[in-house]
């Protein structure tokens, strides 16, 4: 019934809008069924134009997001899958980088966990790297917004102090809700120096899972800490949070690939 009144009234109004034009022109138009169909084809043209204006320009306004955070350097636009060089060391790393980015649309459609990418090498061997190529790519491909950040910021966001003015605690703040509801953390060398957390740590990083993990968002960490011996370094209450997640394990192999420094003639390392 509700559809029947609503088209009568589009009628009653259409023809409203005739008889006005008759009166004012001094003519009789004939309006044809035909006709009112053109009139609501081209309604329906004009709507689909319409949302193909919003669509270019979400599209123009995210390439200028993507540009921003280049220029800025929050993200390296140097490093892509498509420009990362490719070696028996690293190719295993790529292919499970790029199954991670292949998982966060389909976590969107249906009922799953949260993806999260773990990468694991020695100082230098290309973690930073490959979080910029997975940066990169979610930018490119999800039209959504990305964070690389290390653990010390994150930690100095929760961290208070008797010095702290109300635009430090305000800006903290909005430096933690970032990281905690960011469509894609990355944090970038975490126990960089093979460190052991301390309680105070273990509250504020396995609180940083939780959040994440309860809004669907995925998570990329870095670190060096070896495979054997990362859950007695982070503790079991962030271990326990990362494996909520739909977890990918990436290990770089080898040394540093950065050029040695050299001393008298000698490679020093």
């Amino acid at each position: 019934m509700a559809g029947k009144g609503y088209k009568g009234g589009l009628h009653n109004g259409f023809a409203t809008l005739v008889k006005a034009i008759e009166e004012l022109s001094h003519q009789k138009f004939d309006i044809q069924d035909d006709e009112k169909v053109d009139i609501r084809t081209l309604r329906q043209k004009e709507a689909i134009e319409a949302s193909r204006e919003i669509a270019k320009e979400r599209e123009h306004k995210h390439k200028e997001l993507i540009a921003q955070m280049h220029k800025q350097g929050r993200v390296n636009a140097k490093f892509t899958f498509n420009t990362i060089k490719t070696d028996p060391a690293n190719m295993e790393a790529i292919k499970v980088a790029k199954s991670f980015c292949s998982t966060l649309i389909v976590g969107q459609q249906y009922d799953v966990n949260p993806s999260l990418l773990l990468i694991q090498g020695e100082p230098g061997t290309g973690k930073t790297v490959l979080c910029n190529c997975v940066a990169n790519e979610f930018l490119e491909k999800f039209f959504k917004e990305v964070e690389i950040v290390s653990y010390y910021e994150i930690k100095r966001s929760r961290t208070p102090s008797p010095s702290d003015t109300n635009y430090d605690i305000s800006d903290k703040k909005s430096k933690w809700d970032r990281a905690a509801t960011v469509d894609l953390l990355i944090v970038d060398g975490f126990c960089q120096n093979n460190e052991t957390l301390t309680v105070f740590d273990r509250q504020i990083f396995s609180e940083l899972l939780r959040i994440r993990y309860e809004n669907n968002l995925p998570f990329v960490i870095s670190t060096t800490l070896p495979p054997s011996s990362i859950h007695a370094k982070i503790g079991d209450d962030c271990f326990e949070a990362i494996k909520g997640y739909n977890v990918f394990f990436a290990t770089l192999i080898g040394m540093s690939r950065r050029q040695p420094i050299m001393v008298g003639g000698a490679n020093l390392r």
